[in-house]
């Protein structure tokens, strides 16, 4: 029997279900520690044995697969954090699979009818006695409406919600407990990473958010001849219960399917990347997290999605960005990609950006000469990643989880033609985005966004401008000077004083003989001027003159100063 503790037991049996789970792996202190360990042994847990050649990376992948759902969803959420997890465990993390939670057909119907209000032998004339997809929180059902149309039932597992909340709460509390811990290894941020988890995750929970997202699918893809997308039936939806039109598909990397309908591996493949890729870089959305089971082929060749419950929204500013690192890939030129990074990037305050920038180069010489049988995007992805981690630049999520569409993709169309490469894809589409770069259209939308930003600079300077000084005038802001050499210091106090003063006389000596030329009747006049306005433009002149020969002179003697310091 598993280790028991006495109070809050939802919370705690996971908890020690998580560690029976992990001694399992031997990734706990029970490997060590002996009174521990013979404790565990004593309640029944036993250890996967080394002898079985699994290393540690693989061991916490099954680990995590055998801790639920939601250590699923979690740990393909970290992966898009290079400085939390190893990149050798993220490249493992991308196997993660989902473990399959019998579910019967009277389970299903009976979830259906609480949460629809609806009788099932009044809605359906069939209800098939097995699901045919499932992805940790849901499961599909065939089934076909009296009205005679095929659907697509998908339902929320029992207790799925409860269990969710329940394993994030577990969550919480064990980053909590672990707080020192990792803020010694860099990571003071828990909290929030784990509430942008938590953000992610509980619009799964509820079907009417995908609804909504195979709607937006289906007027965002319309154009596109090559992608299915399933009509939504609202009437029978609720927060449980998701029904759709029903497609006759084979599994993409299932091959003996759709080769026995005459489809070609080559063409299957090459239909889904350009579908894929073209769907993301026009439309802005993409499907986050591929697997074989999401993604399908129709008997015509046609793409298809079984779920839209990881579906994310580029915007328009990010997937033009996107399109110029896809294009800079495609032409090796390091400036943009670099740019197009930089823009992307929240914070872009690098301390050395010519250092980034090679970096970057480098990367993109390394994907120019890889293989057809290697892993383009994936390299790409990981790449960047370090980059970033490098160079201390936070990307957004959305950005992320776009690159790591991409390689799982890329990784698809490898499992069913091994010498795809996504780069050729990028490339025709490379050339295009390039020639839109410069296109008017674009230059015109470039110019609109620096004048608005502009007027908005313009705007804003007054009110910042207040607060600034009204802080000065309550004492609230401060600066801190550090002289280093103080004669010197006083010495350019009093030349820039001295500057000062000569313009103010050269302003007050215009002013004057303006003022005299203006009001002066009669009298002596010397080239058409008053004579006082006269002597006041001569003077304000002299002065000028002076004050030019002396500042070019300053300039030019410490620019030859410096040369002789140089040398």
């Amino acid at each position: 029997m598993p280790l028991k503790f006495p109070k809050n037991p939802k919370i705690f049996d996971k908890f020690n279900n998580a560690l029976t789970v992990l001694f399992k792996y031997g990734i706990t202190p029970f490997t060590e520690n002996g009174r521990l360990k013979r404790l565990a042994e004593k309640a029944g847990v036993k250890t996967v044995q080394d002898s079985q050649g699994m290393s540690k990376w693989e061991k916490i992948r099954l680990a995590t697969q055998e801790l639920g759902p939601t250590a699923v969803y979690f740990a393909k959420f970290l992966c898009a954090r290079p400085d939390i997890l190893p990149l050798e465990l993220m490249s493992d993390c991308s196997l993660l699979e989902f473990d399959k939670t019998p579910i019967t057909k009277n389970t299903a119907i009976d979830i259906f009818e609480n949460h629809t209000r609806r009788k099932a032998d009044k809605t359906f004339s069939y209800f098939d006695s097995y699901c045919y997809f499932q992805n940790g929180y849901a499961a599909v059902f065939r089934a076909k409406l009296l009205t005679g149309e095929d659907v697509a039932v998908k339902i929320i597992l029992p207790e799925a919600l409860d269990n969710a909340i329940s394993d994030i709460k577990l969550i919480k509390r064990l980053a909590g407990l672990a707080g020192s811990f990792l803020e010694r290894h860099g990571i003071k941020n828990a909290e929030e990473i784990i509430s942008a988890f938590e953000e992610t995750v509980m619009p799964k929970l509820n079907l009417n958010n995908e609804a909504e997202m195979i709607k937006r699918f289906k007027k965002a893809y319309r154009d596109m001849k090559n992608f299915a997308v399933p009509e939504v039936f609202s009437s029978y939806n609720s927060e449980k219960t998701l029904v759709t039109s029903y497609y006759n598909t084979a599994g993409i990397t299932k091959a003996k399917e759709f080769t026995s309908w005459g489809l070609d591996h080559r063409k299957v493949s090459d239909t889904f990347l350009n579908t894929f890729i073209t769907g993301m870089l026009t439309t802005g959305l993409f499907l986050g997290s591929l697997s074989d089971d999401i993604v399908r082929i129709m008997p015509e060749g046609k793409v298809a999605f079984s779920d839209f419950g990881a579906a994310n929204l580029l915007s328009s500013v990010q997937r033009n960005l996107i399109s110029d690192v896809v294009a800079a890939l495609t032409t090796q030129n390091s400036g943009v990609l670099a740019n197009s990074l930089r823009k992307i990037a929240f914070n872009s305050d690098f301390k050395n950006y010519q250092e980034f920038k090679n970096d970057v180069q480098l990367l993109a010489d390394n994907l120019y000469f890889m293989e057809s049988s290697e892993h383009y995007m994936r390299e790409f992805s990981f790449g960047i990643m370090k980059i970033c981690f490098k160079h201390k630049i936070t990307l957004p999520a959305e950005i992320l989880r776009a690159f790591s569409a991409l390689s799982d993709a890329e990784n698809i169309a490898l499992s069913i033609t091994p010498t795809c490469l996504i780069s050729e894809f990028f490339k025709p589409y490379g050339k295009k985005l390039q020639f839109e770069r410069f296109s008017p259209e674009r230059f015109k939308n470039t110019i609109n966004k620096n004048i608005s930003q502009a007027s908005d600079f313009l705007e804003n300077s007054p009110l910042e401008l207040s607060v600034i000084l009204k802080k000065i005038r309550q004492g609230e802001l401060y600066t801190n000077i550090n002289i280093t050499d103080f004669n010197f210091f006083i010495r350019q106090i009093d030349i820039a004083a001295n500057k000062l003063i000569f313009c103010f006389i050269i302003g007050i000596l215009i002013l004057s003989a303006t003022i005299s030329a203006v009001f002066s009747k009669g009298g002596f006049m010397i080239f058409g001027l008053p004579v006082l306005s006269f002597i006041g433009f001569v003077l304000a002149l002299f002065f000028g003159v002076m004050l030019l020969v002396y500042v070019l002179g300053t300039r030019f003697k410490n620019r030859k100063k410096d040369e002789e310091n140089d040398n």
